[in-house]
């Protein structure tokens, strides 16, 4: 019975309190929570804190917010597009006291100050950016440190800023960003790097880092025409973060946003704007390469959220007029551009080692190795129509191209130790690594459909044999990893690492089945880089979400710490060995193996669908 003092609307409000609530995590998320306390299952599995917001909200959007009058104050902000690729740079009273070289006005050379009117959307952002970014309070010595480890870190993993020339001066290139940037990188760093403060614990900021998500959705629907460089620096970071940190549909949603509002914006024609379009005229080189940057950002986000998940990519690498990235201010008369024609990669490479450094190339090669992957990808998803006449013929093509840009690379690009002798650092060798397993990876997107396509035993044999050779590649590169650069590489890697592993297993159980035919050297072997590749896995598990969700680390051993085994399998079953044709002894022997598996834990994986083969390789939780 309620007390005589409080009102109706307090009783309502303290019975509405007493009754579960959705966690904020799973509302973000847009899954069902099962309103567990002190954490519900979803926050369980990620490994974070359930977290709730002080009043009790309902789907859509906040109160006073109505779809029709936010797109009716939309559609009356005055418009400030000029020309494709023109913007407006922030107010500077935004930025903080560092300048910075300005970017390519709407009118004139000066920026012009934004509009003062306000609209719903826009007080709605700023009332969610504020509401819990007041308690996370850094003193000006952690906020360097973290800046300090953000440029030394993540920068190298996903480098929306140009590499420092030496120490420190990375700092103050992020430190003339606009303050909004600045307190995003910030609290990234902040949450990846473990940081410990006495001002507020974690769960204040994961709550923290919820909201930036949150309210950076609204940001980017209100951004305008043009958003600012640090405004696309700030998504690009968000998009990459979520990515591997909440994958899932939400994640893919936000990197295919992003990709459409760079392409209005002109970012993948910036050359082309730099020559003739007056506002993009007056840019910097320096400033135009910072620019390519978060372009190439952009386009790797495309890369590999659209290769791990089966979907069509949203950027035609032959339609792009944008130089590839320096990321050193070097000879900024030397640009490269992807070719138009997919054929035309190895004229591109050759161009690159003849006409530049050696110790320049880490970043063009780089792009090079994502864009034979996507064309690896794009083979695949051609297989999957199941037009094998067209199929054969791209398949072949494909092939010529990755053997051709493999003979033309450097030969030490894929040894897996540091050249010492070249006076290579430790971080250029961990960037080489991982271009190396693009192009590892690329080459067994095509084995593995070579697999499922060829009809004749022997050489069928010789495809199966050729991705265990891959797979020990993989793994030969795993072992020469420096357990401090983990967060210092493109988290992506993980999800090569979990299809060798996948594979691996498959060879050990398949070979285990041949009887006299395996030695115990190789099976040695095999089981030696399944425990280097989960191990591997396991140190980016320490910081990410997307290989936690891949692997369990509760129990050592490899058949019980995969998360997702017999979904692989049956996509390997049904993909690319399948047992409804018999093509000699060697391939029933794999498919007897795959149906043993399948039908030893048949129970705890009642369906199979491309969706959830899709949700899986993507990270997906739900």
């Amino acid at each position: 019975m309620s007390s005589p003092d409080l009102t109706p609307a307090r009783e309502a409000e303290i019975d509405s309190d007493a009754r579960p609530r959705v966690c904020d995590n799973c509302i973000r998320q847009k899954v069902k929570c099962d309103l567990r306390r002190p954490k519900c299952s979803r926050c369980l599995e990620r490994g974070h804190q359930c977290t709730y917001s002080s009043s009790r909200r309902r789907p859509g959007p906040l109160p006073g917010t109505k779809r029709g009058s936010q797109r009716a104050s939309l559609s009356h902000r005055p418009n400030r597009r000029v020309a494709r690729g023109t913007y407006d740079e922030p107010a500077p009273s935004d930025k903080s006291p560092l300048p910075s070289t300005p970017g390519p006005p709407s009118h004139t050379t000066e920026p012009p100050t934004p509009p003062t009117t306000s609209t719903p959307a826009t007080t709605e952002l700023q009332t969610a950016t504020t509401s819990r970014s007041g308690p996370l309070n850094f003193s000006p010595e952690d906020e360097r440190s973290l800046l300090e480890w953000y440029i030394d870190t993540i920068n190298h993993a996903f480098p929306v800023f140009p590499y420092a020339p030496s120490d420190g001066a990375g700092v103050e290139v992020v430190s003339s960003c606009s303050r909004d940037l600045v307190q995003t990188l910030v609290v990234i760093a902040a949450k990846l790097s473990g940081f410990v403060s006495t001002s507020f614990d974690s769960s204040e900021l994961n709550a923290h880092i919820d909201q930036i998500l949150s309210s950076v959705s609204l940001q980017e629907d209100i951004a305008g025409d043009t958003p600012t460089l640090d405004q696309f620096r700030k998504f690009c970071l968000l998009a990459f973060y979520e990515f591997h940190q909440f994958p899932g549909q939400q994640a893919w949603t936000r990197i295919g946003k992003l990709t459409r509002l760079a392409h209005w914006t002109g970012l993948d024609q910036l050359d082309r704007l730099h020559e003739i379009v007056p506002p993009w005229t007056i840019l910097s080189k320096d400033r135009l390469e910072e620019w390519r940057l978060v372009w190439w950002c952009i386009y790797a986000l495309d890369s590999y959220a659209s290769v791990s998940t089966g979907m069509p990519y949203e950027i035609d690498e032959g339609l792009i007029n944008t130089a590839l990235p320096q990321g050193l201010p070097t000879d900024q008369s030397r640009e490269f551009y992807l070719p138009h024609r997919h054929n035309g990669l190895l004229n591109l490479v050759q161009k690159l080692l003849s006409d530049s450094p050696r110790q320049t190339l880490g970043l063009e090669i780089h792009i090079i190795s994502i864009t034979v992957l996507r064309h690896a990808g794009r083979a695949l998803r051609l297989h999957v129509l199941g037009k094998q006449d067209d199929c054969a013929k791209v398949v072949a093509d494909t092939e010529r191209r990755i053997s051709e840009v493999r003979l033309a690379l450097p030969g030490n690009l894929f040894n897996p130790r540091r050249n010492a002798f070249a006076n290579e650092s430790a971080a250029a060798h961990h960037f080489r690594l991982v271009t190396a397993m693009h192009l590892h990876m690329a080459q067994m997107l095509m084995t593995l459909i070579n697999c499922r396509r060829l009809a004749e035993e022997h050489a069928w044999l010789l495809k199966w044999q050729q991705v265990l050779e891959i797979c020990q590649d993989v793994a030969a590169i795993a072992k020469q990893w420096n357990s401090s650069f983990f967060l210092s590489v493109d988290p992506a890697v993980s999800i090569i690492a979990f299809i060798a592993l996948i594979f691996l297993d498959l060879h050990l159980k398949f070979n285990g089945n041949a009887g006299a035919e395996i030695g115990d050297d190789l099976r040695t072997e095999i089981e030696h880089c399944e425990t280097v590749l989960l191990l591997f896995l396991e140190q980016f598990a320490k910081s990410w979400t997307m290989p936690r969700l891949l692997i369990r680390e509760s129990n050592p051993s490899f058949s019980s710490v995969l998360l997702y085994p017999i979904a692989l399998l049956r996509m390997v079953e049904l993909g690319y060995l399948s047992t409804n044709i018999t093509l000699g002894k060697s391939r029933s022997k794999v498919s007897k193996s795959l149906s043993t598996a399948l039908s030893d834990t048949n129970k705890s994986v009642p369906c199979f669908s491309i969706s959830k083969v899709r949700c899986i390789l993507g990270g997906c939780s739900s």
